[in-house]
């Protein structure tokens, strides 16, 4: 176990383009029962790798060995068999290394053998181009995907998502509080306080809440994952996110296309609250 790991995340990283074949017909695949993990892994000899992992019940998906950024990068993916997607990868606590935001549907996206390409879109801050040949079989990375209690298929996956330009933010708001200056505390006692910090971590992919948009609203909102055993009720959040407006650059497209929520929705809804 510590040996996928470790050579996959200290190997010397910093290139900037990414091409490789498959050493075997399926990922590796790696289980520690007393850690309560699971790993699947494909190796590169240029020093990339995929690793999808399954620990404790939370599921996460790294790429290493890409071009290193502070920021995290929204992607343009694209299979050998046609399909699509963007996909957005925070940093993984490594150079190079890249943490999915949105886990189980990049790892379903993997699934099935032959080209991963991905692309940053043109006049992107920072530019990367990666092709991965991924292993024929996916047996492995299904064994972690549903040890993490994902469905190997999702009726959303084929429905295109909107890119990080669409947000629940109204970027005219903002402007105005910018022009305000910065907000001060409250005395106690006045029934507002300040907004507490959004989480410095990933949120877990179990509490990941998919919406479609229709005019721009948010419709259908539902949880993408089953709640754990004795998690608080996700009703109020699903409740806040109904019909709420979202907010788009003009010519962008959103009109039925899925967003992803990736923090707690009850989170949003203390911020809400005290905003």
């Amino acid at each position: 176990m510590r040996r996928i790991l470790m050579a996959a995340l200290c190997v010397g990283l910093g290139a900037g383009q990414a091409a490789a074949t498959p050493q075997d017909d399926d990922w590796e695949f790696q289980e520690d029962p007393a850690q309560n993990l699971m790993v699947a892994a494909v190796r590169y000899e240029a020093g990339a790798a995929i690793i999808v992992q399954c620990r404790a019940g939370a599921l996460n998906a790294v790429l290493v060995g890409l071009t290193p950024s502070a920021a995290g990068l929204e992607l343009q993916a694209e299979r050998a068999d046609g399909r699509r997607d963007i996909q957005a990868w925070g940093p993984a606590g490594a150079p190079g290394a890249f943490r999915s935001e949105t886990a189980a549907r990049d790892v379903r996206f993997m699934r099935g053998g032959g080209s991963y390409s991905l692309r940053t879109p043109e006049g992107a801050a920072v530019r990367l181009r990666a092709d991965f040949d991924l292993p024929a079989q996916s047996a492995n990375l299904d064994r972690v995907l549903t040890g993490c209690g994902w469905a190997l298929t999702d009726d959303r996956d084929p429905i295109a998502r909107v890119g990080s330009e669409v947000s629940l933010n109204d970027p005219n708001a903002a402007s105005s509080r910018r022009r305000r200056g910065p907000s001060r505390p409250r005395a106690e006692g006045s029934g507002r306080s300040e907004t507490p910090p959004g989480p410095t971590a990933p949120a877990p992919a179990e509490n990941q809440v998919s919406c479609i948009i229709r005019a721009l609203r948010l419709t259908e909102c539902r949880p993408d994952h089953p709640p754990a055993p004795g998690a608080r009720s996700r009703a109020e959040g699903l409740e806040w996110l109904r019909d709420r407006q979202i907010y788009a650059p003009d010519g962008v497209e959103t009109e039925g296309r899925v967003m992803f929520i990736g923090e707690s929705p009850l989170i949003m809804v203390v911020r809400e609250r005290l905003m």
